[in-house]
């Protein structure tokens, strides 16, 4: 009725040419603050943006609603689901997610395992594209400005199994993890011979 687009699904921009990036739980979440500016930030269930394209089923100022295996709401939680995850930055031209060095998968959603080689994720090898060679001394940005589809390689220096910590702990005399990160946190479990992270 005003001349504005409705976007399809998995589009958004005000002429629909952006995309949207794979969501998934995000790694680490802070409340979004008051964005009715009421001077007041609402309850998990105080629904105040609805029907956009980025939240279709809306969005809430407070922590995100979670709760107990009992069924209990607990206050102040986090790790709702959030565009790459919260530890990347979206491609709006493809609809990738550009994760920060550390993360992979297509919402940024695991940890990735140690690995000695390079790879296509700054931060995860060794040489100019290390951390503390690539991002942390030199003040580059870790992002290339387009997401890459390189597989990481060489996990777990080619010497071990790249495993959740859900699957760690059960190896380890049958232990039980069961916290929001037991697929998403990830670690090495080294061939006989080898010890190291």
């Amino acid at each position: 009725s005003h001349d504005m687009c409705t976007c399809d699904r998995n589009f958004q921009g005000a002429d629909c040419s952006l995309r949207t990036c794979p969501f998934g739980k995000a790694h680490v979440d802070t409340p979004r603050g008051d964005l009715d500016a009421s001077l007041a930030i609402g309850d998990h269930n105080d629904i105040i943006l609805a029907g956009s394209t980025l939240y279709p089923y809306g969005i809430t100022e407070g922590f995100p609603l979670m709760s107990d295996t009992a069924g209990t709401v607990i206050a102040n939680t986090a790790h709702d689901y959030m565009e790459c995850s919260n530890k990347g930055l979206c491609d709006r031209i493809n609809g990738l997610c550009e994760c920060l060095p550390g993360y992979d998968g297509a919402a940024c959603q695991r940890a990735s395992c140690p690995s000695k080689a390079n790879s296509s994720t700054p931060g995860s090898g060794q040489g100019e594209r290390s951390n503390t060679n690539f991002k942390v001394f030199n003040a580059n940005s870790a992002f290339h400005g387009r997401a890459a589809e390189v597989v990481q390689r060489d996990q777990c220096s080619g010497h071990g199994t790249c495993m959740t910590i859900e699957q760690l702990a059960f190896l380890d005399h049958g232990n039980t993890y069961d916290l929001w990160d037991k697929d998403v946190t990830m670690g090495c479990k080294c061939d006989p011979g080898y010890t190291g992270p």
